[in-house]
Order: C-alpha cells, then sequence, then structure tokens
C-alpha cells in the first residue's frame, strides 16, 4: 500500500530539517516565483554551458536573436525585432532593436552576436557545443581546421610512418581500423574529398597493402595543407566579413553551408546567446558571477549563493520588460528527491520538474496539480570504448542484451517511459527508426560474452557505472549492476559524483559506464544523432565511424553531397531511391520535399550504425512529469498549433519571461 501524503510529509520531516537549512533563511524574503533546478550549475556562461540546469538559469538572463513563445514554443523575435531569410534558404538578415540594451545601459548591437558566435567557434574556448552552429559558412573551419592540420602533418604522419615501417607487407582492416580509432582519423579525415583518404576510412574488410598504406601517407600533406588553408581564411572572415557579420550595429547576416529547417530553433538555444564583449575581455574566467555580469535578457542575476539558492530579478533594461510578470525568481540546487518534494507540498517553491521518490508516483499523478506527457528526452549510458573491455562490440551488445528495461521503467521509473531500443525518441515528424538488436536476450548476451573471451564473466575486470547524485539515478544504476552481475557474472559497481565533478569525469573519460540522458535542442533526429560524430563534444566515448560522419554530414547539406550519396546505400536501396527522387523533381518545392526525404533517410542510416555498434546503452524514452502550483500562469504542458491542435510539451521547456502568479489560497 502506498502512503498517504500526509504520513509522506509526517516521515519525512527530518529530512527537510537537515536538507533545508541553507534554505529555510533565505525563505524568509522569498522570490515571486521558486522552482528546483537539480543541481548547481557548473557556468552561466552561454559558451561553455551544456546542460539543461544552467540553460534554464542563461536562457532568462540572457536573450538570443529569437526566443520561444511560451505557448507553442515557436521561435519569435526576440533581441532581433525582424528577419529575412533567402529563397535558397542560406542567408539569413536579423535586424536587431533599437531599443535593446545590456543591463549595464549599453545597446545590444549585430557586433555583440558577430563577437559571441566568433568566440563559440573559438578553439580557445573549447565550446563542446561549438558543433551546433557548424552548418554556418566557416564556423567548422575555424573551430577545428587549425588542430586537422597540426596533427595530420605531424603526429599522424609520424605514427603512419612508424606503422608502415611495422607492417611493410601491409596490414589487416581490422588492425587499420584500430589504428584509426587510436589516432582519431575519422574526426580529423571528416570531410574530406580525397577520395584515397575516404575509401582508406571506409575500409571494413580484407587487407590494407602496403602500396595503400604509401598513398594515404602521400595524401596526408595535402590534406593538412587544404585545412590549414581553410582555417586560416575562416580566421580571417569567421565573425568579422563572412559566415556571420554585422553589415552595421543593427543588421546581422549569417550564411549557411546548406538549408538547415531548425536553424531559427538555433538562435533561442543557449549556445548562440549573447555575451558582452566588453566584459568579458576585462574578466574572462569570472564575468559571470553576480558582481561583474552583463546580460541583455528579460531578468539579471542578482545573487548567487552556491547550495542555497541563484536569485533572478526582472531587467529594468530590458526592451520587453512590461511583458515580464515575475519580479523575482528562485532557482534552487536541490538534488534529494525526498527534500524536493517537501519543498513543495510545503509551499516553499512553486515548480518541481521531475524530481521526487519514485515510489510517490502513483499518488502524485492523482493530484490536479501534477502533470506528465511524452518528452523528447532519452535516458541512456555511454560506454568508455577506448578502455577494453567495452572497445569490444560484442562486449557492448551484451551488455545491451543482459538489461531488462521493461522492469526498470515498471518497477523503478513507474510513469509509463517507453523502454528504449535506439536514441531517436518516437514522434519526430516524417522519421522512421531503423531495426536495432537491442532487447533482452540472455542467451545471446552470454554467447557474445564467451565469444569475447569472458566465459561467465570470467576474466573481465570490475566495471563502475558513474551516475550524478540523484536517488532516481542511484535506483537505475543499481538494477543495472544488478541485472549485469546475476546475467552475466560480472562484477559491476555504481557509485555516484557531484554535478560539476561527473561533468569533468565524461569530459576527461575517466568512467567505465555512465548514466546520461540528452533532451532534444529542437524538434528532428539530427539533434539525436549529430553529437557521435567522431570526437564530437558531448560524444565523450570515444567511439567513431567514418560511415557515420558522411551520413551525417550528408545530411546537413544533400545538395552538395547529391554526387556522393549512392556510395553510402546500405544495401536496401532506400538512399539511392531518395537520391533518385531528388533528382527527377522539376519546381523548388518538389525539389524541397524530395531532399527532406532524404535528408531523413540519410539519418535513418546513421542511427542504424550507432545502434549496430552500440557505444551505448539506451534505457529508456523520458515522460516529462512534475508539480506546479495552480497559481501559476504561463506554463504549459501542452502546446497550441497554429492549425488549432495540441501536442504534448515534448522539452518541458517554460520560458520564465512568460510566468506569472495568480497569488492567493495556495492549494497543496
Amino acid at each position: 500500500m502506498y502512503r498517504t501524503l500526509l504520513g509522506v510529509l509526517a516521515s519525512l520531516a527530518v529530512a527537510l530539517a537537515v536538507a533545508g537549512l541553507t534554505f529555510t533563511a533565505s525563505v524568509e524574503q522569498s522570490a515571486d516565483f521558486r522552482f528546483i533546478n537539480g543541481t548547481e550549475p557548473r557556468s552561466l556562461d552561454p559558451g561553455l554551458i551544456t546542460g539543461q540546469p544552467e540553460g534554464r538559469v542563461a536562457r532568462a538572463i540572457f536573450e538570443g536573436l529569437a526566443r520561444l513563445e511560451a505557448r507553442t514554443l515557436a521561435p519569435v523575435p526576440g533581441a532581433a525585432a525582424s528577419w529575412e531569410i533567402s529563397p535558397d534558404g542560406r542567408t539569413y538578415t536579423f535586424h536587431l532593436r533599437p531599443d535593446a540594451t545590456w543591463s549595464d545601459g549599453r545597446p545590444v548591437t549585430a557586433h555583440d552576436f558577430a563577437w559571441s558566435w566568433r568566440r563559440l567557434q573559438d578553439p580557445a574556448l573549447g565550446a563542446e557545443y561549438a558543433y551546433i552552429v557548424h552548418m554556418i559558412r566557416h564556423a567548422r573551419a575555424f573551430n577545428l581546421y587549425g588542430g586537422h592540420a597540426e596533427a595530420l602533418a605531424g603526429p599522424i604522419a609520424g605514427a603512419l610512418d612508424a606503422l608502415r615501417r611495422e607492417h611493410s607487407g601491409g596490414l589487416e582492416v581490422s588492425d587499420w581500423q584500430a589504428f584509426v580509432r587510436e589516432h582519431g582519423l575519422n574526426e580529423l579525415l571528416k570531410g574530406t574529398r580525397n577520395a584515397t583518404l575516404q575509401a582508406s576510412l571506409l575500409r571494413q574488410q580484407g587487407r590494407i597493402e602496403a602500396d595503400e598504406l604509401a598513398a594515404v601517407s602521400a595524401a596526408l600533406p595535402g590534406e593538412a595543407a587544404h585545412r590549414r588553408a581553410l582555417f586560416e581564411e575562416a580566421a580571417r572572415r569567421y565573425g568579422i566579413d563572412a559566415g556571420v557579420f554585422a553589415r552595421d550595429d543593427w543588421t546581422l547576416v549569417v550564411e549557411l553551408e546548406a538549408p538547415t529547417p531548425y536553424f531559427l530553433e538555433l538562435c533561442t538555444f543557449y549556445s548562440t546567446l549573447p555575451v558582452p564583449r566588453h566584459v568579458v575581455e576585462v574578466h574572462p574566467d569570472d564575468w559571470f558571477l553576480p558582481d561583474t555580469i552583463v546580460s541583455n535578457g528579460p531578468f539579471v542575476l542578482a545573487d548567487w549563493r552556491v547550495g542555497d539558492r541563484i536569485r533572478l530579478e526582472r531587467s529594468e533594461s530590458y526592451w520587453g520588460r512590461d511583458q515580464v510578470g515575475l519580479a523575482s525568481i528562485d532557482v534552487l540546487p536541490v538534488e534529494n528527491a525526498t527534500t524536493s518534494l517537501n519543498l513543495y507540498l510545503t509551499g516553499a517553491v512553486d515548480w518541481l520538474p521531475g524530481n521526487y521518490p519514485s515510489d510517490l508516483v502513483e499518488p502524485l499523478a492523482r493530484r490536479p496539480d501534477f502533470y506528465s506527457g511524452p518528452g523528447m528526452i532519452v535516458y541512456y549510458y555511454r560506454l568508455n570504448t577506448r578502455r577494453p573491455p567495452l572497445d569490444d562490440p560484442r562486449v557492448r551488445l551484451a551488455l545491451n542484451l543482459a538489461i531488462d528495461r521493461e522492469l526498470i521503467v515498471r518497477e523503478v521509473t513507474r510513469l509509463g517511459q517507453v523502454p528504449a531500443a535506439h536514441i531517436v525518441p518516437p514522434g519526430m515528424p516524417g522519421y522512421e527508426s531503423p531495426e536495432s538488436p537491442v532487447r533482452t536476450d540472455l542467451a545471446e548476451a552470454r554467447r557474445l560474452l564467451a565469444e569475447a573471451g569472458y566465459p561467465g564473466g570470467r576474466g573481465m575486470r570490475e566495471l563502475g557505472i558513474l551516475y550524478n547524485t540523484q536517488e532516481g539515478h542511484k535506483k537505475i544504476a543499481e538494477v543495472i549492476a544488478d541485472q549485469l552481475r546475476r546475467n552475466l557474472g560480472l562484477d559491476v559497481r555504481a557509485y555516484n559524483q557531484e554535478w560539476q565533478s561527473y561533468l569533468a569525469s565524461g569530459q576527461a573519460g575517466e568512467y567505465d559506464v555512465m548514466r546520461a540522458g540528452w533532451i532534444g535542442d529542437y524538434l528532428d533526429p539530427n539533434t539525436f544523432l549529430d553529437m557521435w560524430i567522431s570526437n564530437g563534444g558531448n560524444n565523450q566515448t570515444g567511439w567513431s565511424h567514418a560511415r557515420f560522419d558522411r551520413l551525417i554530414q550528408a545530411a546537413a547539406d544533400v545538395e552538395g553531397f547529391s554526387t556522393g550519396l549512392a556510395d553510402l546505400d546500405a544495401g536496401d536501396g532506400r538512399v539511392r531511391s531518395r537520391l533518385e527522387g531528388l533528382q527527377r523533381a522539376g519546381d523548388a518545392a518538389e525539389r524541397r520535399r524530395a531532399g527532406a526525404a532524404l535528408r531523413l533517410e540519410l539519418l535513418r542510416q546513421a542511427e542504424a550504425i550507432l545502434v549496430q555498434e552500440l557505444p551505448i546503452l539506451p534505457i529508456y524514452f523520458y515522460v516529462v512529469s512534475g508539480l506546479v502550483n495552480p497559481q501559476v500562469e504561463g506554463f504549459y504542458s501542452e502546446l497550441s498549433l497554429p492549425d488549432g491542435s495540441r501536442i504534448p510539451n515534448l522539452q518541458d521547456l517554460h520560458p520564465l519571461r512568460a510566468i506569472r502568479m495568480a497569488r492567493g489560497e495556495e492549494a497543496r
């Protein structure tokens, strides 16, 4: 029997008293609106943040060229009052608001955006999310090609010479692919138009003969020189007079390599938010802290007490301040699910997104202030393919086959989550998921493990499952560790780290198996797939695959890659068929439709590779849920479309600009 909520409150009073000590002092002057943010942000620098806790705050204190309208989550004018898109979909011209200012009174200009977007791509910044706008002309070259050129001309050339000396008679493709992985050649040579280099990356069978190795070696200096030239041109021009640039103080021009259907959504994303150059250059390391920060959004950062709260206050310099309904917001970094629920049920916070004890799902779901619906979010584990035995695809598949996902969603999460066999959630318009080998099959899992040299788990070292501190993650990690022990005889240990340490471990590759979750940045399968490109900032598994990279790159520009797309067909004829449809297309509208169908097929083929290679353990697709005070207005768990239909708020995004409080007697 489930306990009543009154009983829960009584039994958990001590937990609230202990875990809420620092918060208690701050609620004496509580904000208009208060919510649980899950964890302490590691930064508020839009160029460096990658997580939802940071993103919620950044989107409140900064504003991009566009912003999300709360009822629809459609991009609408933000810092830019309007824009035009060229007929070919490759050039966007944004007209900034003359009344948009920074919080110190300076005007927000097109030069601020051009500088900020150049900074995002600057290799010195090391932005993990730089790739998200690599469709902009010169962006990728500026971000990556200088380092690529140095590596190809130096360490890679030397390593290849050593490989040729060691294998003067040639080598097996498996040994060659191991060399490719070890030295990151898929990333360093991604996008090459050199046929010799392309062919070497894509080889999966047979032998690489000595003359082929010699040809690859001979091609490297030219590729390095080509990338060096592209980098130097991009360094001269990107953010200055090409790619993204200010035509004048109020006009920003963005040039894309290819039409990108979700580009305006990216203009609302936190990585593309502007930063104040005049402050960043003076305080490069701590410019985003309360004493120094200057921002341009509907709120300003008034206070940041680590472990207690972030206080946001309405910006009096914001162009749309009359449309902002809250004078103040408290953002609470509470990770403990019990404490979070107590804070909500006692009226200390107004919004609790998701983080509550899983054994209370059923009684909570009966409350009128509870909301839930399908989410554009996947819960998965990364597998560190740089570490044996996880570098063996047989071991990775065995782990996947030994997990009972149905049990996890039925007994642990309990909110109707859908077991995942893919990385792309269902519901993406026009997208068809590929076949996946992911299922529960203990006999096949044990066979694969034995084939890999670990019969009954013998001979395999201990594996660690890293999760960030939160009760729900702990329960899932412990269940999976137990399943792997019982089903495969493995020695598995689940362990936790606080958010910042957890992120650092992922970036450094210091883990075996690592909990992760991905919220789609825009409504398109690409947001779940392009992160797995070789050495992608959010990949962090060490996995790379040349054909996968080419498919993602081709999907980004089907017109530009049309002459080579037939080579990317998986053998089922689907790419060729859609390519022929594009080639037959007559008018521009038909060509756009055919190109869109081809693009989605290329993405489907890419996901097919991902779920065959499995550098991940997909666990489930989220149901977004939470508790929200009935007095909160401007909060939409369902979205309204222009045709009058309604769809779930798949991303659980709720722009704070639109929130208002109708304070009265609060129903708890």
